[in-house]
C-alpha cells in the first residue's frame, strides 16, 4: 500500500514541476522519490529520522536513509485524517492510544507488511524513547538490531569525544553493508553541502522577518523536519535556494498576505489536515516563523568531520536544559516582533510537553502570550476541530 502511493505521488509531482518549479513541491518530489527508492531490492536502506541524527554522515556512503517516520505519516490516508484506518492494525496487537501515534502508525505498517527491507536501523537518544523503541521494534521484525546514538545533556570536550566515537563506529557499520570504505573526500563534501544548506536556511529565516510575513511556518516546519533527512546532500541546497527564489519575489512584487497579528509557532504541526492554518489565515494572522525551521545549528567544520557532527547533535534544542531551549523561542519571539506563541502539545510527548511552563513563563516575562494548543499528529480520533477553533478565536481576541 505504501509503495503504491508512493508511485502514484511521484509522477503526479513531476507533471507540476514540468508547469514551475516550486520549493515545496520540489522537496516532496524528492522525498517521495527517494522512500520510492528504498523499495528496490539493489538500494541499501538505512532507517534513520533525519530530524535527529546527523545525516551527513550517511550521504557519505551510498546508501538511501529511509526516515520512517515521515514515510509512513504521509501517506494520504494518514494526511487526509483517516490515519486510524491504519492504526488499528497496531492497536488490535497491544499498542494502546497512550503510544504516540507516529509509533501506532509506523508499527501497523510494519504488521502489513508496507514498509522496504532494512540494511541498517539508526535512531537516537534524543527527541522521545517512543522513536527508539519503535525503530528498535521494525529492526527485529526484519531481524536486525537497532543502533542508537546516545547523546547526553551536556556540552563538553569529553561528550564531544563521546558522541563522535559512537559516529565512527556508526560509520564501520556503514561500510561493512556497502563494502566500501568511508573515503574522507566524500563526508567533507557531505559537510560543504550541509554548510551551503545551512547558510541559504539562515537566509530564510531572516527574510521571514519581514512585515508582512512572505512564507508560512507551517512549510518551514515540514521542510525543517522532513527536509532533514537531506542534510548533506544537493536536494537540500537546491530546495533551499528554490524557497529563497520564490520568497524574494514575493516580496519584490508584494505578493504578501494581509497581516494583522504574527506567531511564533512551536515545536512541530500536525500531519493530519486540520482547521488550524485555516483559522489563523482567516484571521490574517502569519505564523511567522516555526522553531523546527530555524538554523539552530553551527556550521561544520569539514576538518573535524565527526566533532562537528557531534556538536550539531548535541546543540539540538531538545537536548539539555529547558532553560536553553527557552531562551532561544524568546529570543526569537523578540526578533520575529510576534503579538504571540503557540506550543502545538501532542499528549504522548511527555519530554516536549513536561517543558511547556518553563517555556510559557519565560515568554510571558517578555509580554508575549503562549497558548497550548492540544491536538494529536496523525490521530484523528484525539483531535477536535471545535475546541481547537475556539481555542484559537479566544487566544486571538485576548491578544489583539
Amino acid at each position: 500500500m505504501m509503495k503504491e502511493e508512493f508511485q502514484k505521488m511521484v509522477p503526479i509531482l513531476e507533471q507540476g514541476l514540468k508547469e514551475k518549479t516550486r520549493g515545496f513541491a520540489y522537496f516532496s518530489h524528492q522525498m517521495y522519490q527517494t522512500m520510492l527508492s528504498c523499495y528496490s531490492e539493489d538500494t541499501k536502506t538505512v532507517y534513520v529520522s533525519g530530524y535527529a541524527f546527523p545525516t551527513e554522515l550517511l550521504w557519505a556512503f551510498d546508501v538511501t536513509p529511509f526516515d520512517f517516520e515521515v514515510a509512513c505519516n504521509n501517506m494520504p490516508t494518514v494526511v487526509n485524517g483517516n490515519g486510524s484506518s491504519i492504526m488499528h492494525f497496531s492497536e488490535d496487537r497491544g499498542f494502546g492510544r497512550d503510544i504516540c501515534s507516529f509509533d501506532r502508525l509506523i508499527i501497523a505498517c510494519m504488521h502489513e507488511n508496507m514498509l522496504p527491507k532494512g540494511d541498517l536501523f539508526l535512531t537516537s537518544s534524543y527527541y522521545c524513547q517512543g522513536k527508539s523503541k519503535t525503530n528498535e521494534v521494525v529492526a527485529r521484525s526484519f531481524g536486525k538490531e537497532s543502533v542508537v546514538l546516545d547523546v547526553p545533556n551536556e556540552i563538553s570536550d569529553a561528550s564531544i569525544r563521546y558522541v563522535s566515537d559512537q559516529l565512527k563506529q556508526i560509520a564501520l557499520m556503514l561500510e561493512e553493508i556497502t563494502g566500501d570504505i568511508l573515503y574522507m573526500d566524500r563526508l567533507r563534501e557531505s559537510i560543504h553541502s550541509s554548510n551551503r544548506a545551512r547558510a541559504k536556511v539562515a537566509e530564510l529565516n531572516e527574510l521571514m522577518k519581514t512585515k508582512p510575513c512572505p512564507w508560512n511556518g507551517f512549510e518551514a516546519c515540514l521542510f525543517g523536519l522532513g527536509g532533514a533527512v537531506f542534510s548533506g546532500s544537493p536536494v537540500r541546497e537546491k530546495a533551499s535556494q528554490v524557497f529563497l527564489d520564490e520568497i524574494r519575489e514575493r516580496i519584490e512584487k508584494r505578493k504578501l498576505r494581509p497581516e494583522k497579528l504574527r506567531i511564533l509557532w512551536f515545536p512541530w504541526v500536525p500531519v493530519q489536515t486540520t482547521n488550524i492554518f485555516n483559522t489563523l489565515r482567516y484571521h490574517k494572522v502569519s505564523v511567522v516563523m516555526a522553531e523546527a525551521g530555524m538554523a539552530w545549528w553551527p556550521e561544520l567544520d569539514a576538518e573535524k568531520p565527526f566533532e562537528s557532527l557531534a556538536l550539531k547533535a548535541l546543540r539540538d534544542p531538545h537536548i539539555g536544559s529547558c532553560d536553553r531551549r527557552a531562551e532561544n523561542l524568546t529570543r526569537w519571539a523578540e526578533e520575529y516582533d510576534v503579538d504571540g506563541a503557540i506550543h502545538f502539545s501532542t499528549p504522548s510527548c511527555y519530554h516536549e510537553t513536561g517543558s511547556v511552563k518553563i517555556t510559557s513563563d519565560r515568554l510571558k516575562e517578555k509580554g508575549i502570550p503562549l497558548l497550548d494548543l492540544a491536538g494529536d499528529m496523525s490521530d484523528e480520533r484525539a483531535y477536535s476541530p471545535e475546541q481547537t477553533l475556539n481555542k484559537i478565536t479566544t487566544f486571538l481576541e485576548m491578544i489583539s
